[in-house]
């Protein structure tokens, strides 16, 4: 029986042969196991019990299969021409702002309105960068007084202040 023992170890690591694994099932089917091989019976017999078991058989009726997926087809044909047709108007169609003229390289859209000078625009984004570095400066000066207070927290002076006043004290303390 020293072959069934070899034979079950290999079986739970997963590399028994197939003929190593009908000699199991006959083993534990038969009326000879050994009490220490008694645990695994019930796991055999329920392995022959699934075996037994079918499954139901259902098929789907051809008519159904074959008729749905026809008009499904039809309606997503007909979503991708209307998407494609969109898209080709989209993208060849030109740009046309309120007046009807198509816009020109210096179109700029400030507020809903549209600035066709190149010298406006430029006025325009350099206002607002102007504003935008105010902002930047004004949100940034926290920070850079906290790195004014770090820098002035030297932790090797204070450390030699509290080593100096300790020294101060014990000498005194004598």
């Amino acid at each position: 029986m020293n072959t069934i023992d070899n034979i079950l170890d290999n079986y739970f690591e997963g590399t028994t042969l197939p003929e190593e694994e009908s000699r199991l099932k006959e083993y534990f089917r038969g009326n000879a196991v050994l009490p220490r091989h008694e645990i695994y019976k019930p796991l055999f017999a329920a392995f022959d019990k699934e075996k037994q078991i079918a499954a139901p058989v259902f098929e789907i009726p051809a008519e159904k299969n074959r008729k749905k997926p026809f008009p499904i087809r039809k309606s997503w044909i007909a979503a991708a021409s209307i998407a494609a047709v969109t898209l080709l108007l989209v993208t060849l169609v030109p740009f046309k702002n309120k007046t009807g003229t198509p816009s020109g390289d210096y179109t700029v859209f400030i507020h809903g309105k549209a600035i066709t000078n190149p010298k406006k625009a430029r006025q325009y984004a350099d206002k607002m960068f102007m504003q935008a570095d105010e902002i930047i400066r004004t949100s940034y000066e926290p920070v850079v007084e906290a790195n004014a207070i770090q820098t002035e927290m030297d932790p090797g002076r204070i450390f030699d202040d509290l080593s100096r006043e300790i020294n101060h004290m014990q000498s005194i303390n004598q």
